[in-house]
């Protein structure tokens, strides 16, 4: 492996191939079905209620959990930062340097992977929506993770949105402010990464005030009135 090749570990919906090297435009040199047994997946990386509660995050795996298989692409340098700008040029994730078993052969490689910049207790998860979990699936089932794992996958609770007049009047009036600052801070994460992909100090400060007030206002305001909007039925 050549100095400016690293080990990329995807375990969300970059394991799909329409996702990862169809639409972020990335060609990985190799891959290779691995798994982390040191960590579990989970759904603590907080989105945006009512279209996409949770993405995919991992935390330390305790005895019950099943450790994390994905896909373990190596990379050039140049599409390892296109990556990380993919992925929201570090506002919701960060790098974190794992060691990974290849599945072909049993060997040990360190792999970089994302894991959420926020330490989110397991009680205070949201659901995914069903579309992130289908390209999940479809990545999981692309790549022949085993079966276990699949049946996993297949078995996570997504958030449903409600049918009611009542709760789609509330997702109009949510979306109609907060998908448009979504759209906004990607048009930043653009605009301030820098070489490595990343975006400066100040912008994860700004990222961090809009996404809490974003969580606070739908918890004790916004869902209170319209109806949920991440799958829980909390108090």
């Amino acid at each position: 492996m050549a100095d400016n090749q690293k080990w990329y570990f995807a375990y969300g919906s970059n394991m799909l191939s329409d996702v990862f090297i169809r639409r972020r435009k990335i060609q990985p040199l190799r891959s290779e079905v691995a798994v982390i047994k040191t960590h579990t997946l989970c759904f603590n990386i907080m989105g945006v209620p009512y279209t996409d509660p949770a993405m995919g995050g991992l935390r330390p795996a305790e005895e019950q959990d099943l450790p994390v298989y994905g896909v373990a692409y190596l990379l050039s340098s140049e599409d390892m930062r296109q990556m990380i700008v993919s992925e929201g040029g570090g506002i919701a994730y960060k790098t974190e340097l794992l060691s990974a078993t290849l599945q072909s052969d049993g060997s040990e490689v360190n792999v970089n992977t994302l894991m959420g910049r926020h330490i989110i207790p397991r009680s205070y998860e949201r659901l995914p929506s069903g579309r992130y979990m289908s390209l999940l699936i479809r990545g999981a089932s692309e790549h022949s993770l085993p079966d276990l794992y699949q049946k996993r996958l297949l078995s996570q609770q997504t958030f449903i949105p409600g049918q009611g007049c009542r709760f789609k009047v509330g997702k109009w009036l949510f979306d109609g402010f907060w998908q448009r600052v979504a759209y906004w801070i990607e048009k930043g994460v653009g605009k301030f990464k820098d070489g490595e992909g990343n975006v400066p100090p100040w912008f994860l400060l700004v990222f961090d005030f809009l996404l809490w007030t974003m969580w606070y206002y739908h918890d004790y305001a916004h869902g209170v009135i319209w109806g949920r909007g991440d799958g829980l039925n909390r108090k």
